[in-house]
């Protein structure tokens, strides 16, 4: 098998990458998306202008195909990246349109589930059959890795662990409709408008997790509180699919978490105590993803990699 290009269409950045069999990331080339039109036409370009310059980077190689993980739900019989409730992107056919400009097979799936799939194949999940893997990252997601399988759902949408109620005493409403879900209570966008709420400070969309955690780190107690009630709120998610399918672990990976898991563990290990029966307790547990900050990419390449051996 050939090498992967490797594309991780985030909610805020883009990177495309040159991924071995192995999953080495060989080169990479990085664009910021904050304030980006988020268009079909607009992406594409961004998309080529990062492949020309890996290609660019390596050489010139052949590559196998082209992997994508996308930030949303995904039509995978039709390669149709379906919505993001962030961005408002609607039913791009990006597998359609990638095959048109680079002649390669072109497989995607939604970011979580490609994720899953990488820690499978290069993570702490090889000898593990019953997962479920969250992102807690610009948004939220999940997917379930069940008797040794990926779960699709019937529309492939299982594991949409980002939109499930978490929060029911003082909910913030989330773009997707829902009213306390996960990523509008813990995602790295919810860190950074919680901490502004709470100190009466301005609106600003580019304050963030990234810097909530600085300001914890220096022991800002409002910045502590903010990232255990985000742990807490996953702790719940993860006791909840613990309790209902009896799954070895959970899985974190995303920005926040890959950066900021030791600040939110407190509130994970709380919910887990609170939340789980004895018998669960001592048996499911919860880690921080074995990819690092280029879990998705590698997913991209992951799912490639299993379609070209489908």
């Amino acid at each position: 098998m050939g090498n992967i290009i490797a594309v991780d269409l985030g909610g805020s950045k883009l990177v495309v990458g040159l991924v071995s069999p192995e999953g080495t990331v060989l080169h990479s080339a990085t664009a910021v998306l904050t304030g980006v039109p988020f268009t079909r036409e607009t992406l594409l370009d961004m998309i080529d202008t990062c492949v020309k310059a890996i290609d660019f980077k390596a050489g010139h190689p052949d590559a196998a195909a082209v992997g994508v993980s996308v930030p949303g739900h995904y039509d995978h019989a039709h390669g149709v990246f379906l919505s993001n409730y962030s961005t408002g992107m609607r039913d791009w056919p990006i597998v359609e349109d990638l095959k048109e400009k680079y002649h390669l097979p072109v497989f995607a799936d939604n970011d979580a589930k490609t994720c899953a799939v990488a820690e499978k194949l290069f993570g702490s999940c090889r000898d593990t059959e019953q997962y479920l893997w969250v992102t807690v990252s610009y948004g939220c997601g999940g997917a379930f890795y069940l008797n040794d399988r990926l779960f699709r759902g019937a529309r492939n949408f299982a594991g949409e662990v980002g939109h499930v109620p978490v929060e029911f005493v003082q909910p913030h409403l989330c773009g997707c409709g829902v009213w306390g879900d996960l990523e509008a209570e813990a995602s790295g966008t919810a860190i950074g408008r919680k901490y502004l709420e709470r100190t009466g400070r301005a609106t600003d969309a580019a304050f963030r997790s990234k810097e909530v955690s600085a300001l914890a780190r220096q022991g800002d107690k409002t910045a502590l509180t903010l990232f255990r009630e985000a742990g807490y709120y996953i702790g719940r998610i993860g006791a909840m699919a613990a309790m209902m399918l009896d799954i070895q672990k959970m899985v974190l990976g995303g920005g926040v978490a890959v950066y900021d898991f030791d600040l939110m563990k407190p509130g994970i290990d709380r919910a887990l105590e609170d939340l789980l029966i004895p018998l669960n307790r001592d048996f499911f547990h919860v880690e921080q993803t074995a990819l690092g900050y280029h879990a998705s990419l590698l997913g991209a390449a992951a799912v490639a990699m299993e379609g070209i051996n489908a």
